[in-house]
């Protein structure tokens, strides 16, 4: 950890949303799984059984219609058109969002903004969802990137993506800090050569992410900007 930069100090920023920038207390999202699920199959579908957390929609999907038992090929060419009605009922309950920011990140947020840092989503949400998270939490306005799951099934491919756009601005030397809550995250940074600040806001403790062996991890950003006030991160 002594050889890395402080965790400020990086040109740029892969953020993921769920438990990482703000944790929704509604349950639109999950409905519009099982709306989709049951449409589909004609018979009442849940994620009861499905790892969502670390998971992209794309996979969520795979993993219910595998857990259903339905075959891959039945599900799999009508994908777009199902992940066009998850966009829908989302768009349609939109007021029904409750996007908590999490402790200390819109501070977070303008703390790197104003040290020129470009900030960059990387997320398991597909496009349209993650952003109307975003936009309900007031946040969208700092992220000029965005890597999304709508054409990835594994968040390293979502990774891979993010890390080529903010290539594409700041170049090759470019060096970027991945922001995550899950071991899934973890793993996707390290697969993609980066570092990451692993923050324990979502279901996994500072334990089970620390086992990971991310660059930094931390409980909440909450003490991380009382400890950089005080010079001691």
């Amino acid at each position: 950890m002594s050889s890395l930069l402080s965790w400020d100090s990086f040109d740029a920023y892969l953020f993921d949303i769920d438990g990482t920038l703000l944790h929704c207390t509604d349950a639109v999202h999950y409905f519009a799984f099982c709306n989709v699920l049951s449409k589909f199959t004609g018979t009442s579908l849940n994620l009861e059984g499905v790892t969502t957390h670390g998971n992209t929609d794309v996979g969520i999907l795979r993993d219910a219609f595998a857990l259903a038992g339905v075959p891959e090929e039945s599900w799999r060419p009508y994908l777009p058109e199902l992940c066009e009605q998850m966009h829908l009922y989302v768009e349609h309950h939109k007021t029904d969002l409750c996007a908590n920011v999490l402790p200390a990140i819109r501070e977070v947020l303008v703390h790197l903004r104003e040290r020129k840092a470009l900030l960059s989503i990387a997320t398991g949400n597909l496009e349209r969802i993650g952003k109307q998270k975003l936009t309900a939490a007031g946040l969208l306005d700092f992220f000029p990137l965005g890597a999304w799951s709508d054409a990835f099934e594994y968040r390293i491919d979502v990774f891979r993506q993010a890390v080529e756009q903010i290539t594409d601005v700041k170049g090759q030397r470019a060096r970027i800090l991945a922001v995550g809550d899950t071991p899934a995250d973890i793993v996707a940074a390290h697969e993609n050569g980066l570092p990451i600040l692993a923050v324990a806001t979502g279901i996994y403790s500072y334990d089970e992410l620390a086992a990971v062996n991310p660059a930094f991890c931390i409980s909440s950003f909450a003490d991380v900007m009382d400890a950089s006030r005080d010079g001691r991160f």
